[in-house]
């Protein structure tokens, strides 16, 4: 006799029901614990599953010729959270009502059965529902692993997009991630929002609109909070599949931390290579005593004095004002740091060379030389200047060629570094009567500058310091327009007894296309050669009828007319700004746009039907929908022309517009740009968690007392309080203005009271960074932040009377989330935050 019959014989038919229903209810709660756990898993993921996402899918495709493509998806995302939502709700309300149906069913069976009975049916059901659960389970979790695998397969990142050259074998899951390029973003985790940098941003907007009034600002405050608040309260968008990739990246090159992530020189492509093996390139280029010599010491100090005393002349004999001199005088400068990009389309493996001049004792000086010859340039331009390819375009499609005339590119080898001193003088002296006009400085005073930038050219690697020997000086903003008028000199004086016509000949940069009699050929490019021993030039000439110059390839058709395609180099990856990144719609838009604009005005009418077709495929691998590549490219109602992404804006550049940004987090920032816009404040969303912060840092770092431009802390050597301030200066000059202060008993200081009171000594040595930044009213805002940040803060109350207290919750929830608020964050010294950024070489 089987269980439920006995109970029916002994018991009644009553007692029978109550336990089956009972066992029925169990297996249902068995199903539905595991639908909220998957629904829970999906939510936490942002995953969406098979039956919300196809319904979603036909709704929109029926509604796609009446909404654009950003409505679209903004109703979609918006839709399936509170579906996913909605459904977890009902889900959690089910197990609620069939827990307590269970529960009074069990309590009327205890009544009525015997204990032992009612023990042996409730393991036997006990292991029934085990057995279901794991088997639902295991169901969900292949449909989870589907979800993730179907998400993580829409990025389909290509191989030709990433280089592994490192002696190590990578995982591919790494490896795809990081092939989506340093540009790819994700969301902001909610546990990563810069809320410092969020807050210190919202109320420089704030202070930027000078129509509001104090009560209006505050109430701008409030807004903006409540705002923020209900983003990070309700988790939207804060979690989803990228994330975990993200992370497991991050593991994983923390744990390899021999392993370079780099970009490639050319292409737009990622490497991955050894330390050593960097380290071995770039010590191969310094050893080259032709263009560096190693110094035996930093020599920051006495370049910053005598590129100062360079000014100061200057202004002494009334060729700047004191306004100009001011602006230039630079007092807390740092080295300039090296680091080099790989070649890996050289068949040789190589680095170029690369020199940060941010700060460094003559970057001012070089600003304002450069800012002097691009107007003489702008007003001047020579007969070879070619702006850009659509001008270029403007003047070759359809030019008619004369007979036995034939194309050809020449290229200078290493431009930059083979422009001596003297090839620079003697140009800038042959363009003098010009350049003259944009300046008070006499040829004598500016050519002394000019020497005084070749020879101050010094830099930092991996602790040792060199000085550039020869060449222009490397990352200095002057070294852009000199090249120009070198190459403009080469030209006049190389061609001035050609003994034959070219019908054009045009440069950009040290790139240089025209047309010569094909006997001519080698006579010009011996010419070229001739003119100066530092600077040769490599030809290339035409193959197939036709020549690549700049993004553009010169066809030369039988009858001798030229048409221009639309060309890529071969190293180009052709990877964009994918579709699956944290980036707006309309920069995605307006990257598919700009680029079908790009080849309309480039390409001959006879190419750009099959460039167009080269572009859609492009803009597939980058994720971009075929439904959107459709409307944008082929589609008679998009110009081509990139579009403002606010409808109605002028697309026009209105000098008085002021710029702002707002970090890119979903559902918070489109909100606080509909409520802090003004017709004069163009905000400007900026995506924050990107894939460079994975990226390895091969720039030797400025050391913390080095830094200017932040907000640090000093705690006390005998208590737990600590002092925060900010400082436009080296850090190490304030700290010494510290000591001086506590000396002076008329200096009134938090630091220097709290030192001479409780006569307690500060701990200078560990002073820490907690944020950079070079405006000063975002400076003065994050110094305030932090001191209500930390509860033991040694500064005066008044240090903080100018943050408003509406933003007190937001600070005392990034103080709660972050744990410890005397934690700095990792920062550059570009004044760049980089948690989880990777320390490359030193």
């Amino acid at each position: 006799m089987g269980f439920y019959a006995e109970v029916r014989q002994n018991y009644g038919v009553a007692m029978s029901d109550a336990l089956k229903r009972w066992s029925s209810l169990n297996l249902k709660l068995a199903a539905h614990r595991n639908r909220r756990i998957f629904l829970l898993e999906c939510k936490r993921r942002g995953l969406t599953p098979k039956h919300m996402s196809g319904n979603m899918n036909y709704l929109l495709n029926s509604a796609s010729d009446a909404i654009s493509s950003r409505q679209a998806q903004t109703m979609k995302e918006r839709s399936l959270r509170l579906i996913i939502q909605f459904e977890i709700t009902v889900t959690v309300t089910k197990i609620t009502r069939m827990e307590d149906e269970q529960s009074g069913l069990w309590e009327s069976l205890e009544g009525f059965l015997p204990q032992e009975m009612l023990s042996r049916f409730k393991h036997y059901q006990h292991n029934k529902y085990t057995r279901f659960f794991t088997t639902i389970k295991e169901s969900n979790l292949r449909k989870v692993r589907a979800l993730s695998d179907e998400q993580l397969h829409k990025l389909s990142p290509q191989d030709r997009w990433v280089r592994n050259i490192s002696s190590t074998t990578i995982p591919d899951r790494v490896i795809k991630f990081l092939a989506l390029g340093p540009k790819f973003s994700v969301d902001v985790p909610a546990r990563k929002i810069p809320m410092s940098r969020l807050l210190s941003d919202i109320e420089n907007i704030i202070s930027l609109n000078d129509t509001l009034s104090e009560e209006g600002r505050n109430f701008k405050r409030a807004q903006a909070t409540n705002v923020v608040t209900n983003c990070i309260k309700s988790g939207r968008g804060t979690n989803n599949i990228y994330h975990n990739e993200f992370f497991h990246c991050m593991k994983y090159l923390k744990q390899h931390p021999g392993l370079l992530v780099v970009r490639a020189d050319k292409g737009n492509v990622t490497v991955l290579m050894d330390k050593t093996q960097y380290k071995e390139l770039v010590d191969t280029l310094l050893q080259d005593e032709q263009y560096y010599k190693q110094l035996p010491r930093d020599p920051t100090t006495s370049m910053q004095n005598k590129c100062n005393a360079v000014i100061k002349s200057l202004v002494n004999k009334g060729y700047i004002t004191q306004t100009q001199g001011k602006r230039l005088y630079n007092y807390n400068s740092v080295p300039a740091r090296f680091y080099g990009l790989p070649k890996i389309h050289k068949p040789t493996l190589t680095i170029r060379p690369i020199i940060s001049c941010i700060n460094t004792p003559s970057s001012k000086l070089s600003v304002f030389i450069s800012d002097i010859l691009s107007k003489y340039l702008s007003a001047s331009r020579s007969i070879y200047f070619i702006e850009d390819s659509f001008s270029f375009a403007d003047l070759i499609n359809d030019f008619q060629l004369p007979d036995n005339y034939v194309i050809i590119s020449l290229d200078v080898i290493s431009l930059f570094n083979n422009i001596s001193l003297d090839l620079a003088v003697s140009a800038i002296e042959s363009k003098w009567q010009l350049i003259n006009n944009h300046t008070n400085i006499p040829k004598e005073e500016f050519l002394s500058i000019i020497n005084f930038l070749f020879t101050s050219n010094y830099f930092v690697f991996d602790g040792i310091f060199y000085l550039q020997i020869l060449g222009s000086p490397m990352g200095s903003n002057s070294s852009s327009p000199i090249a120009d008028i070198v190459m403009d000199f080469i030209l006049d004086n190389v061609l001035s007894d050609v003994p034959f016509h070219i019908p054009f000949i045009k440069k950009y940069v040290d790139d240089i296309i025209c047309a010569v009699p094909e006997e001519q050929v080698s006579y010009l490019l011996e010419k070229f050669n001739n003119h100066h021993r530092r600077v040769q030039f490599t030809i290339e000439k035409e193959t197939d009828r036709s020549v690549p110059f700049l993004d553009t390839k010169v066809i030369r058709l039988p009858n001798n007319r030229l048409i221009l395609d639309w060309y890529r180099k071969p190293t180009s990856s052709g990877r964009y700004i994918h579709y699956l990144s944290n980036h707006t719609h309309g920069q995605k838009v307006n990257l598919v746009l700009g680029l079908k604009n790009r080849i309309r005005r480039i390409a001959h009418p006879s190419l750009r039907t099959q460039n167009l077709e080269i572009l859609f495929q492009l803009m597939l691998e980058n994720g971009y929908p075929r439904g959107l590549l459709n409307r944008l490219i082929h589609s008679s109602t998009h110009s081509g022309q990139p579009r403002n992404e606010h409808r109605g804006a002028s697309t026009t550049i209105d000098l008085n517009l002021t710029y702002a940004s707002l970090p890119l987090i979903k559902g918070m920032t489109n909100a606080l740009i509909s409520l802090l816009k003004t017709p004069n404040i163009k905000l400007i969303p900026k995506p924050e968690f990107k894939i460079d912060r994975l990226h390895s840092r091969i720039k030797d770092s400025v050391s913390t007392f080095h830094k200017s431009g932040v907000i640090y802390s000093v705690p006390c050597s005998m208590c737990n309080e600590i002092y925060i301030g900010q400082t436009s200066q080296q850090l190490k000059k304030r700290l010494a203005q510290h000591r001086s202060d506590i000396k002076n008993p008329n200096k009134i200081c938090a630091l220097a009271d709290h030192s001479r009171d409780r006569d307690h000594l500060m701990d200078y040595e560990a002073t820490r960074v907690l944020d950079c930044e070079r405006n000063g009213g975002k400076r003065s805002f994050l110094e305030m932040y932090h001191i209500k940040r930390h509860p033991n803060a040694m500064n005066y109350r008044r240090d903080v009377n100018h943050i408003s207290s509406i933003y007190s919750y937001l600070i005392h929830f990034d103080q709660v989330n972050e744990g410890d608020p005397s934690r700095p964050r990792s920062v550059s010294s570009d004044g760049v935050l980089s948690d989880g950024s990777r320390s490359g070489i030193g």
